[in-house]
């Protein structure tokens, strides 16, 4: 049984493997954020990409990365609260079902891993207190 702080302190771990300027976003299965959680030094639009990656991945019920190959829905789309780039992801886990994580980061072509590594740690065992 892990505690939050611990499965936290994995999530930043499992991020920072691939970098130390994040914002990472973690929704639950009903869109509600359940965490929120940033390095010490973030680029100016990390915090809003982050959490429209996580709110994208959860509209959609896809991986951002996945979202990019289909024009159609990029091009209709044109709202802030929304983010195609990759870095959204959606990754089952043992408490709440499904999590939708989106990480920005200063190298986006990263982010999509990272996030995966964030949302592989945080759902590796059940949070308890």
């Amino acid at each position: 049984m892990k505690t939050l702080y611990s499965l936290l302190d994995k999530a930043i771990t499992a991020i920072e493997a691939y970098t130390d300027c994040y914002c990472c976003s973690v929704l639950n299965s009903n869109g509600q954020e359940l965490l929120f959680f940033r390095s010490h030094k973030i680029l100016p639009c990390s915090e809003h990409f982050s959490r429209a990656k996580a709110r994208t991945a959860h509209a959609f019920q896809c991986d951002t990365r996945k979202l990019l190959d289909l024009p159609q829905i990029t091009a209709a789309i044109r709202s802030p609260d929304y983010c195609f780039l990759a870095g959204g992801i959606v990754h089952a886990s043992l408490t709440d079902g499904t999590l939708f994580v989106g990480v920005s980061c200063d190298n986006p072509e990263i982010d999509h891993q990272a996030a995966l590594a964030a949302a592989q740690a945080l759902s590796k065992e059940e949070i308890t207190s």
